[in-house]
């Protein structure tokens, strides 16, 4: 009985999740039947090594019926490891009830030749997810959930469903735009628009995707995708938003800009404002007086900041705005819905307005694609007054500050939905730019025994001051304290807060001064390159936060993404003990992505750092990183500075930064006595016994070759000693610019004292060559294969090192050359001495007192 009972509740309970499925527009059916034909070669695999994820996609169709309204999705996984278990046994697909149905017509799993049917409407979850509500959007759109069991290492889990229905608000004009390529490879892949013969659809591709095949099938005209072995697609990082190196394809039914306008200007079609509205622009107008310049301030600052933003985004509400007057009374819209209700306002009181729409991630490049309205996701409104254009984002807050000083983030380009205005977009600027303003003053002590302290004052101007506003708003002032406390912790440890932190807002300008007062417990930090020295590290690490991060050396198309617009006004000054001298240089790099100026100067005991940065676009194009990294290197030299202190004779002591480094001097003489004791020994090592040769004879054919470079070496390796930065104490103070905070110091220093003793024992090496050679000594094939070897072998570690000590992605191209040109000489030359006879009979010389080997 107790059996019967739990299967009963079993059953209630699969049917309510079936029912309950169904009132969520979902069912299972069987397939379409107006699918055209499709057969994959489910054979074939694709290359091992672009498998991620643990799966593959072994199938992935896809068949839209336009006039059906109706989309079908055929996939298949192969599962190849257990991490494939992991990621690929769930199946997910969202769509909106309000006018989409959901059909799934099969879920299987095919094992060793048998097919498991897993399709149950009971074990669906139908979830409400809405992942947007952090931004304050509900859409309404719901997740059908199905996770497999008994999902095992090989096995094919293939399923189809169809959602049928399309947005009412686009008219059943057909617009798409989808990918021909994942992040995961797909073997078979086909693609197909099923459309009347009476639309005209045109087609644009991009990152070089073909165009469809085109045939008609039962009077239907069918546009057609098929490929196979379709390579996995990798997004490269710090890109800007609108870059994407997928091969995709537009497909559209409108023919030009102006008809999306018209679209637009149907979509937000209002009644003439009722009574609450006309009420509050009366408000206004009689606050406002004859001025509609404040009329139009007031109009945006009550929009922008009374007007919360929250959007329900259900069916046609996606793009339909609601009426103004709705958006008065329930006091809160989305985008389009305050843009309309502000746009309203301002045409009642003469002032020229319209909504326009933006994306916010292609940006200006929405440009480049075929006329389509669903390409937007935002909207803001362009206004006219007095012969002024103003672009207003009504869904900004806590902007300030009169007309002139409204901004608007880069959108580049925007679509004004005007019919009778222009044809085609408008560039969207800003009547006014900002300006982040940030001065650093530090004032060390003359002893250990006192503390330092730190004052940071920060001015923002325009939009930056619009987004200090918004963040003090949504922070509390102890988070901001604690947030701002933690950043220079980090950069010169045990820091206090010496007083809370002063904010002042300047409305009438759009200003917003932050005050921070720190107490340095312990600035100098001992030195231990030199007694009684300590030294204080002063660190631009804002200006090192602004600038975008290395890009990786075979970056070759994707470009490298700016903060823009920004500019930022950076001067750290120090407050020294006594008066000081900078031996420092200025710098000044500018191009037509962005300028970094660096100027030092001195006044008595005040040194200041001055900084700006600014950049012009929103990138840096691929074919300009090389430039950017060297630029970037550069920099980096100039954002730290060491001022060393001599704490017992209370005066600078900078010396060290200046002059040789006298320990490294000394360890490089040690180096060359110790290598050259050894070479000094090797040239007494003989093969051949004494009075057992025969006169050799003259150096010939590539032994000419090989001379040159034997007796160029050492003037090269010589040179590049005298060159290196090794031996100056500048280079040493600074080595801390250019490690990371992961790695400690000494592991640098132990790679450049061991480069040291490398180079100088080949310049040893090198010399005892150009002897056994001009002697035609027996031991020099020998010490040459050995001088060729480690040539190799040397730069090869030593790019290693480096790359793991500054975290490098890539190589340097002059590395590359310096490895490969040392490859190539030991890949000809190691050869050539053990096998040339001309060698064997050149190189007989045994040493005079030999010492057999």
């Amino acid at each position: 009985m107790h059996r019967i009972s739990l299967l009963i509740a079993l059953l209630i309970c699969c049917f309510y999740a079936g029912a309950n499925a169904q009132q969520k527009n979902f069912s299972i059916t069987p397939e379409p039947n107006w699918l055209v034909p499709y057969k994959p070669d489910l054979k074939q695999v694709p290359d091992a090594r672009d498998v991620s994820n643990g799966y593959y996609i072994l199938l992935f169709e896809e068949q839209q019926h336009v006039e059906q309204s109706a989309v079908y999705h055929h996939m298949i996984r192969q599962i190849v490891s257990e991490a494939g278990i992991q990621n690929g046994a769930e199946v997910t697909v969202d769509y909106d009830p309000v006018y989409e149905k959901l059909h799934f017509h099969k879920i299987l799993i095919r094992r060793n030749g048998k097919v498991i049917n897993q399709l149950q409407a009971s074990k669906f979850k139908i979830l409400q997810q809405e992942d947007d509500l952090s931004r304050f959007i509900y859409s309404g759109v719901y997740t059908a959930y199905f996770i497999l069991e008994d999902v095992r290492k090989g096995d094919q889990i293939e399923f189809a469903y169809t959602i049928e229905g399309d947005n009412p608000i686009f008219e059943h004009k057909f617009t798409s735009l989808f990918y021909l390529a994942f992040s995961n490879p797909v073997v078979n892949f086909h693609k197909s628009i099923i459309a009347s013969p009476n639309r005209e659809i045109r087609f644009k591709t991009f990152n070089n995707a073909p165009m469809p095949d085109r045939q008609m099938v039962n009077g239907m005209q069918v546009y057609k995708w098929e490929m196979t072995n379709i390579p996995s697609v990798e997004m490269e990082d710090d890109i800007p938003a609108w870059f994407d190196n997928f091969p995709s394809v537009q497909a559209t039914e409108y023919k030009s800009w102006q008809e999306v306008i018209q679209w637009g200007d149907r979509v937000n079609k209002v009644p003439p404002p009722g009574a609450a509205l006309m009420a509050k622009i009366a408000e206004f107008k009689r606050e406002a007086g004859n001025s509609r310049e404040k009329y139009m301030l007031k109009a945006v600052r009550f929009v922008q900041d009374d007007i919360r933003y929250m959007g329900i985004e259900m069916g046609e509400y996606s793009h339909r705005p609601n009426t103004p007057d709705k958006i008065l009374l329930q006091r809160f819209g989305d985008c389009k819905d305050k843009s309309l209700l502000l746009a309203t306002i301002l045409k009642a009181n003469g002032i020229y307005a319209s909504m326009a729409y933006v994306d916010t991630y292609t940006k200006g490049h929405v440009v480049n694609y075929l006329p389509a309205p669903d390409l937007f996701n935002h909207a803001i409104v362009y206004a006219k007054l007095d012969d002024k254009e103003y672009w207003i984002d009504p869904t900004i807050s806590y902007q300030r500050g009169n007309l002139s000083m409204l901004t608007v983030p880069d959108y580049q380009q925007g679509l004004v939905i005007d019919p009778t205005g222009k044809n085609g977009f408008s560039p969207v600027t800003n009547t006014g730019k900002g300006k982040t303003i940030i001065h650093e003053h530090f004032q060390l002590p003359s002893d250990k025994k006192n503390k330092g302290s730190l004052t940071v004052t920060s001015t923002f101007t325009m939009q930056y001051a619009d987004d200090q506003r918004d963040g003090l708003a949504n922070s509390s002032r102890k988070d901001n304290e604690n947030t701002f406390l933690n950043y220079y912790k980090n950069a010169y440890g045990a820091v206090t807060i010496d007083s809370p932190l002063q904010v002042t807002d300047i409305p009438d300008s759009n200003r917003i001064v932050i005050r921070e007062s720190y107490i340095l417990q312990s600035p100098w930090k001992s030195d231990s390159t030199k007694e009684h020295a300590n030294n204080f590290n002063m660190k631009a690490n804002l200006l090192r936060d602004a600038l975008p991060d290395y890009a990786e050396e075979d970056r070759k198309v994707a470009p490298l993404e700016l903060r823009y617009p920004f500019s930022l006004d950076y001067t750290i000054t120090i407050e020294m003990p006594s008066t000081w001298t900078v031996d420092e240089e200025e710098l000044h790099i500018r191009n037509e992505y962005y300028s970094v100026h660096f100027v030092p100067s001195v006044d008595g005991n005040l040194v200041t750092m001055h900084y700006t940065f600014e950049t012009y676009q929103d990138h840096i194009p691929a074919s300009f990183l090389n430039t950017y990294i060297k630029d970037r290197k550069k920099i980096d030299g100039f954002l730290a500075y060491n001022f060393y202190w001599d704490l017992d004779e209370g005066t600078r002591k900078d010396s060290p930064s200046k002059g040789f480094n006298w320990l490294v001097i000394c360890l490089g003489i040690f180096f060359a006595a110790v290598f050259t004791h050894h070479a000094l020994r090797f040239n007494k090592v003989t093969i051949l016994p004494a009075g057992t040769y025969a006169y050799p004879p003259q150096i010939g054919g590539w032994l000419v070759l090989m001379g040159i470079g034997v007796f160029t070496s050492p003037l090269n390796i010589f040179n590049g000693l005298l060159k290196a930065s090794i031996f100056n104490n500048s280079m040493w103070q600074q080595l801390d610019k250019a490690t990371n905070a992961t790695h400690n110091l000494s592991i640098l220093q132990l790679l450049l004292v061991t480069e040291l003793a490398s180079q100088i024992a080949m310049l040893v090496l090198s010399l005892l060559l150009v002897s056994l050679f001009y002697k035609k000594r027996d031991t020099f094939p020998r010490a040459m294969i050995f001088f060729l070897a480690c040539n190799l072998t040397i730069n090869v570690l030593d790019n290693l090192a480096c790359n793991y000590i500054f975290e490098k992605k890539g190589w340097d191209r002059e590395n590359i050359m310096q490895i490969v040109q040392s490859f190539v000489a030991a890949a000809i030359w190691i050869p050539y001495l053990m096998m040339s006879e001309r060698v064997k009979e050149t190189f007989i010389m045994p040493h005079d007192k030999e010492i057999t080997h």
